[in-house]
């Protein structure tokens, strides 16, 4: 311990006696480690980091679609459906529904909030295994319409109640609503993840959807908690089993229908582990580079130092005592360069959450955790022995009269150095030529993105999501009426040309689809229907988009439910 203590501060005289080679060398590791350390911190939270459940193993992802149809259990459900699974089931303790949903929360003497949140089944909390902090979830006999009952989370007890202990009880409006705080999750609680964290959770059945009696209406999510024992194979046959009961049962509905089920932490980031992966790999070839870069300050370091390293073994010191010198101050310029990667990868890791694309899983959880300090502890070790290894064995060769003959010379250090500065550019060449052609091809195909037609113009177009009060639009006719009128007021606006609604943005992963037969024809055989996606548009639609007519005529405002259907 005494020699090696002895080592660390001869390394550090050393690097402070050329503070022009170690700057630079500490820079060059600090903007590898650091791009490493940041995309590792994104890869921790969404892939690594385990949900914050118990039991995550047991939670299931289900869903339903056509058979044959790939990532069925990616599917929405019908209610009916779920409700007969939720009887049917003996492989699955608890099973849930939920939509996603948004409201306008408002309180005297602070300032209107839009809020995300979900309405749910009474057993999505047993589904998910967590209690509140505060208070109680609702049960069975609560979910129903207008119950008045609301979850919020941490984040919104914090905003809106200040963290008071008394917020049981309290009211909240949301909207044009008023409803009663039963219960606060924890700080940790979140799901459905999503771009916008939850903030509350509602009874499901607080407002059914219109024509959620429906068996061929499938607009639910669903997830779902195994018993203990219980394997996905094991609940995979058994829906398959349920499936084709339903499809007996309701043959119109459930022909040719069938449930999927898929882990839930794998499925979360099924979508986003090949870019994640690729993005990682793309760091570490530009650690890779830094770790030649500074290889090769080394050797030229170490042809600097010929008549030191020689004397010193001329004294006596053995090859792997050199050795473990040299490494050393590698070691220490890694070190060095991780901590300053570490407070690189803190700004970095903001940038990515910041500007990361919102379909991420869990994105805003990114931050430095043990895991990730661990990491970039373990990576600058590496990475120090990675650049510091090649030229500390050249620089210990035990050819001490050959070495002295190439220095006074005034050689560069011999052939064999020579090859290992030759490997060491061929290496960054080839790496930095890897990097440039993924780059070029990434740009290629980005331009080509940019110049594909989709068949709209979004240009200078607004989008809206706008959630109505459940007690102010109770009926359809209601809701109907007030976006007719917000479409004729907002064609009034200054600067507005054209004003249109639909239920699915284009290119949003939100996809609706309808099973047909062809009038004039024989009916398909149940089973064999083919299907169609479906959007349900406003007439002004297609003139917001400037979408062209290729044949026949748009929607007119004569198109109504009294009128024939088109």
């Amino acid at each position: 311990m005494d020699t090696l203590l002895k080592d660390i501060r001869y390394a550090l005289r050393g690097l402070l006696r050329h503070p022009g080679f170690a700057g630079i060398a500490v820079l060059t590791v600090a903007l590898g480690i650091g791009a490493n350390t940041a995309i590792f911190s994104v890869v921790n939270a969404v892939m690594l980091a385990p949900l914050p459940f118990p039991e995550q193993e047991q939670l299931l992802r289900l869903g339903q679609g056509g058979r044959g149809q790939d990532l069925v259990e990616r599917g929405s459900f019908s209610f009916p459906d779920y409700k007969d699974l939720q009887a049917q089931t003996q492989t699955l303790a608890h099973v849930a529904a939920y939509l996603n949903s948004g409201a306008v929360v408002r309180a005297e003497g602070l300032e209107d909030e839009r809020v995300f949140g979900a309405v749910v089944s009474s057993s999505f909390f047993d589904v998910l295994g967590v209690k509140p902090q505060f208070g109680r979830v609702f049960t069975a006999e609560e979910d129903k319409p207008n119950s008045g009952l609301v979850v919020i989370s941490h984040r919104l007890w914090q905003r809106r109640f200040g963290g008071a202990s008394d917020v049981i009880g309290k009211q909240l409006r949301m909207a044009s609503t008023t409803v009663t705080v039963i219960g606060v999750m924890p700080a940790s609680f979140e799901y459905p993840f999503g771009s916008d964290p939850k903030d509350y959770w509602e009874p499901l059945n607080d407002r059914p959807l219109p024509g959620s009696d429906q068996r061929d209406n499938r607009s639910y999510h669903v997830i779902a908690r195994m018993k203990p024992g219980v394997t996905i194979e094991a609940a995979r046959a058994e829906l398959d089993t349920i499936s084709i009961r339903l499809e007996q049962q309701y043959p119109n509905a459930d022909s040719s229908i069938v449930m999927g089920a898929a882990s839930l932490s794998q499925d979360l980031v099924r979508d986003t582990k090949p870019a994640l992966l690729i993005l990682l790999g793309a760091v570490s070839f530009v650690l890779l580079i830094a770790c030649a870069n500074v290889a090769n300050l080394l050797l030229a370091r170490a042809a600097a130092r010929q008549k030191e390293i020689a004397l010193r073994s001329a004294l006596g010191a053995s090859r792997w005592r050199i050795v473990r010198q040299l490494l050393i101050e590698s070691v220490m310029l890694s070190i060095v360069g991780g901590g300053l990667g570490l407070m690189l990868a803190i700004w970095l890791s903001r940038l990515l959450v910041a500007f990361g694309p919102a379909n991420i899983p869990r994105m805003n959880q990114v931050h430095l955790d043990l895991r990730v300090l661990g990491f970039t502890l373990v990576l600058s070790l590496i990475t120090g022995i990675a650049f510091g290894l090649v030229p500390a064995w050249q620089a210990s060769s035990p050819n001490v009269t050959g070495w002295l003959k190439d220095g006074a010379r005034g050689s560069s250090g011999g052939p064999r150095k020579n090859l290992a500065r030759s490997v060491l550019v061929i290496s960054e060449v080839a790496l930095s030529l890897m990097l440039l052609v993924g780059a070029g091809l990434l740009l290629k195909s980005f331009v080509r993105l940019q110049n594909t037609d989709p068949g709209f113009d979004a240009s200078q177009v607004v989008t809206l999501d706008i959630p109505l009060s459940r007690q102010r639009y109770d009926t359809l006719e209601k809701q109907e009426h007030f976006f007719e009128q917000l479409v004729v007021k907002t064609k009034s606006l200054p600067g507005v040309q054209a004003s249109g609604l639909v239920n699915n943005l284009p290119l949003s992963n939100q996809v609706d689809k309808l099973s047909f037969n062809v009038a004039g024809r024989d009916p398909y055989p149940l089973g064999s229907q083919p299907t169609a996606h479906y959007t349900v548009v406003t007439p002004g639609y297609f003139d917001v988009l400037k979408i062209s007519l290729r044949r026949g005529r748009m929607f007119s405002e004569t198109d109504t439910a009294n009128t024939p259907p088109v």
